[in-house]
C-alpha cells in the first residue's frame, strides 16, 4: 500500500492536534460550568473548574490524538497515555520536592484532587479510545 502525504501529515499532526483539541476543550468547559452555577452560586465557584480541568484535558488528549492517527490507533493511545502519565508524574515529583515550574513555586490545589483527576482522565481517554478504536475506519488510500 502506497503511503501518501495525507498519511504522514496525519501521524506528524497526533500531538499537535491533542494539544490543541485539549486547551481547545478548556472554553467549552468552562462555559458549561459558568453558565450552570451562577443560576445557584454567587460567584461561581472556581472549585468545580479546578477539579473538572485536568480530567477533560487528559481525556480530550488521548482521544484526539488517536482519532488523527491514520492506523495503529490502539498503540498511539497507549503512547499517549504513558507521555501524560510521565508528564503528570514529573509535575507531582516537582511539587513534592518543592520544585518551581517557570519561577513559580508548585503546590497542591485542592488537596492534591487535581493530579488525581488528571490520571483518572487518563485512564478514562484511553478506555474511551480503545473501545472505539475497534468502530474508528483504519487509513484507507482512496487514490
Amino acid at each position: 500500500m502506497k503511503k501518501t502525504f495525507k498519511y504522514w501529515l496525519r501521524w506528524v499532526v497526533v500531538l499537535p492536534a491533542a494539544l490543541a483539541a485539549s486547551i481547545i476543550a478548556l472554553f467549552p468547559l468552562h462555559l458549561i460550568l459558568y453558565f450552570t452555577l451562577r443560576n445557584w452560586v454567587e460567584p461561581v465557584p472556581e472549585l468545580p473548574e479546578r477539579l473538572l480541568t485536568p480530567f477533560v484535558v487528559a481525556i480530550v488528549f488521548i482521544w484526539v490524538g488517536t482519532y488523527t492517527a491514520p492506523e495503529l490507533k490502539k498503540q498511539t493511545s497507549i503512547v499517549l497515555f504513558s507521555i501524560l502519565l510521565f508528564f503528570s508524574g514529573g509535575l507531582i515529583f516537582l511539587t513534592l520536592s518543592d520544585g518551581t515550574w517557570f519561577g513559580n513555586k508548585l503546590y497542591f490545589q485542592a488537596g492534591g484532587i487535581p493530579p488525581v483527576m488528571f490520571i483518572i482522565g487518563a485512564f478514562v481517554g484511553l478506555y474511551i479510545s480503545n473501545k472505539n478504536g475497534s468502530l474508528q475506519k483504519e487509513y484507507v488510500d482512496e487514490t
